[in-house]
């Protein structure tokens, strides 16, 4: 016989023993479980060894379980069990099945529809993911992605991203510029951004050179003029309201016209256009499975 110092208890040892508890012959329980029966009978003494007790009773033509074996039959389905379960769910997180993803947005993305529209395929395909969606300022977004705060970001560049966190597009949108409903340019169907020369005009609380402040003074420029900025909102929704009640003009995603504020209108650019980009930011070392699948099916999500 196996000695204990000789042997030490493993999985298999358990799981041998409870087929053939189960079956009460070795036979049976060695064709169920693939192995030869010498083998099924040397792993279960080995078992008794390591324990110390006799587990069956081999003294009559039927296999029967000692009071020890009884005892460790209820056990061992119990053990099993676990162990199985703790296999599965290390697996699924392993594969991205499971975890934690928190996802910062820029209010804008929202009513894209880029923001519902991936995270319904990702809610869809992964169930037993937890999510935690924030609207946050873009600088802060970055900030916390820089800091592990946030895994995703969705932004709106051309902004200066933190070392080692990337971007790529998932959208790319006209821009419309928003006019107070009585402004003379307004009963156009499209306007020329030449005709706004005189106007002062609303960006988000950028700093220069960053998303829509950028697009703003580049796209004046690029019709003859250099535009004279005005009053700031911390969102789109803020800048159309700064709009209506008539403190200049903006420069706006097209997306935004499906927030009918009154008293501001939405106009397309007349001439050569000017399009605007909504972008998802991550990390470029990402180590959890569940963000890099996330970041896996936004890239095959790119709206247009």
């Amino acid at each position: 016989m196996v000695t204990a110092r000789a042997a030490r208890l493993e999985l298999r040892h358990l799981r041998y023993f409870l087929a053939v508890a189960e079956e009460l012959n070795f036979g049976r329980a060695a064709e169920r479980l693939g192995i030869a029966q010498p083998g099924l009978s040397q792993q279960v003494r080995a078992l008794e060894a390591i324990i110390g007790t006799v587990l069956f009773d081999r003294s009559r033509r039927a296999v029967r379980l000692t009071l020890a074996g009884e005892l460790l039959a209820g056990e061992t389905r119990v053990i099993l069990a676990r162990t199985d379960a703790v296999l599965l769910a290390a697996r699924r997180a392993g594969q991205g099945e499971v975890g934690r993803l928190a996802i910062g947005y820029v209010a804008s993305a929202a009513y894209t529809g880029v923001l519902t529209a991936i995270l319904g395929r990702f809610r869809e395909a992964h169930p037993d993911v937890a999510i935690e969606v924030t609207a946050m300022a873009m600088q802060q977004q970055l900030e916390a992605i820089a800091a592990d705060r946030l895994d995703v970001c969705f932004i709106r560049p051309p902004v200066s991203l933190p070392p080692g966190v990337t971007s790529f597009p998932v959208l790319q949108e006209p821009v419309a510029i928003a006019l107070p409903e009585s402004h003379p340019e307004a009963a156009r169907k499209a306007v020329r951004l030449a005709a706004l020369a005189g106007e002062t005009f609303i960006t988000p609380e950028h700093a220069a050179g960053v998303s829509f402040h950028r697009h703003t003074v580049l796209a004046c420029q690029g019709a003859g003029f250099h535009p004279r900025l005005g009053p700031q909102g911390r969102d789109f929704v803020t800048i159309a309201s700064l709009v209506a009640v008539g403190l200049g003009v903006a420069l706006v995603p097209q997306s935004l016209r499906c927030i009918r504020l009154p008293g501001v209108a939405y106009r397309p650019m007349e001439g050569a256009g000017v399009t605007a980009e909504m972008a998802v930011a991550h990390r470029r070392r990402e180590a959890s499975p569940v963000v890099r699948r996330f970041i896996a099916l936004a890239r095959q999500s790119r709206l247009r």
